[in-house]
């Protein structure tokens, strides 16, 4: 399909002149017609009037602008001189087999007629016209109103092209803004006149998206920085000690060893880069339509660490045995995970889970996070003095948004809380 190409101002004019024609269709046709019974009305009034003055023959010497007159007594019939311009036929008689009742209209040869009779003891009065009198109403009404309309629609014609300059002048605003979106630099200025309508909203709406993605970008571009940082790091220590082995001054078993650590600091870093990616891959098409028992995978996963480290005391209080949590075991798995591993290198002695039916409380008695990190600890990257590669409590934070719970971090008086509170999204 063809788009037509037309700004807002062309179709306000277009909208304008069809509007115009349906006015003047309105005016010509539909208007008269509507009317049609007062001016009939009022051409009946016209008649009945004059009527009360005659007393007899000698009333019809009278001047009665477009009205004749016939009167019928014992005395004879009469008709005003004036019938034969007035009423445009030669022999009256051939109308008044017209004329029944007290008032009427009737076609004669295309000619419109109206009438009205008076009667009174043994006479009878009728006054008749044409349709010129309507026709002279219909033109003076027209008269009257057709300049109020083409005034006042002028004025309106006027505020609409006001009014559209100014709705372009917006929309062009933000048209700009969309087309800066990515430039953090710019900023489009408000205009002197705001009004609090569906084009701020979306102005807001607009301002809302740029701050998303100027943050998101940012984000982005820390996280290639961290990567390429964290990946950087095992790389060279690799690198400089097989430089070392070649130049002489490392043993061959020492090289062999710190490899392999930092081999599997590389793995583990691609393994946590991929879990991430893999949350972010199902935000929008994951459904939250399975359940699970956490307690036997809290259990399952402290029994691991456990072995891990048998130096710190582990304790798990549960309500009920069966408390089901939406997710899967998957999900969960990695929640817990996370949580428990960086708990066991903070804790001192004590790591406690208490499983409520709505929440989950993490509690270690490790050091306070530090004030200026407690708010953004579940952000890539962000870690305290003993964190790994930063990005653990961030895969918690976005498993516990996939399936619509919440997760805060509380500093308590003897050590740490992490906290996942049931459906709250």
């Amino acid at each position: 399909m063809k788009n037509i190409k037309i700004n807002l101002s062309k179709q306000l004019v277009v909208i304008t002149l069809i509007s115009l024609l349906i006015m003047i269709f309105s005016i010509n046709i539909i208007l008269p017609k509507s009317m049609e019974p007062f001016f009939e009305e009022t051409v009946y009034n016209y008649l009945e009037q004059p009527l009360e003055m005659f007393d007899d023959k000698e009333s019809l010497n009278k001047k009665y602008q477009n009205i004749a007159y016939i009167i019928y007594n014992i005395n004879g019939t009469f008709i005003s001189n004036n019938y034969k311009s007035i009423l445009k036929v030669d022999d009256y008689s051939k109308l008044l087999k017209y004329i029944n009742g007290s008032h009427g209209k009737f076609i004669y040869k295309t000619r419109t007629y109206y009438y009205s009779v008076k009667v009174e003891d043994d006479s009878k009065t009728i006054a008749i016209t044409t349709d010129r009198y309507i026709k002279i109403l219909r033109r003076s009404s027209l008269g009257i109103v057709i300049p109020i309309i083409v005034i006042t629609f002028g004025i309106i014609l006027v505020l609409l092209i006001l009014w559209s300059k100014f709705i372009v002048n917006r929309l062009q605003r933000l048209k700009l803004k969309v087309n800066n979106m990515n430039n953090e630099n710019y900023d489009v200025v408000k205009s002197k006149y705001e009004f609090d309508d569906e084009i701020m909203l979306l102005d807001n709406t607009i301002d809302q998206m740029k701050e998303i993605i100027l943050s998101r970008e940012k984000y982005k571009t820390e996280m290639y920085q961290n990567i390429s940082h964290d990946f950087k790091t095992p790389i060279t220590v690799i690198k400089s000690y097989i430089e070392a082995y070649n130049d002489g001054i490392e043993p061959y078993d020492n090289v062999i060893k710190v490899s392999d650590e930092q081999i599997k600091k590389l793995e583990n870093k691609v393994k946590t880069l991929l879990e991430l990616n893999k949350i972010t891959y199902l935000q929008n098409s994951y459904k939250n339509d399975k359940k699970i028992k956490i307690l036997p995978i809290v259990e399952n996963i402290i029994e691991k660490y456990k072995i891990i480290n048998n130096n710190l005391n582990y304790e798990i209080k549960c309500d009920k045995k069966n408390v089901l949590y939406d997710g899967t075991e998957d999900i969960w798995e990695s929640i817990i995970t996370n949580i428990i591993n960086n708990a066991v290198r903070y804790a001192k002695k004590d790591i406690m889970i208490t499983i409520k039916e709505k929440q989950i409380i993490f509690f270690n008695d490790g050091e306070n996070i530090e004030k200026t990190l407690i708010n953004n600890i579940f952000e890539p990257y962000k870690k305290g003095k003993k964190g790994e590669n930063g990005l653990g409590l961030s895969i918690v934070k976005g498993n516990c948004d996939l399936i619509g719970y919440s997760i805060i971090a509380k500093n308590k008086k003897n050590g740490v809380e992490f906290i996942i509170n049931k459906g709250i999204k």
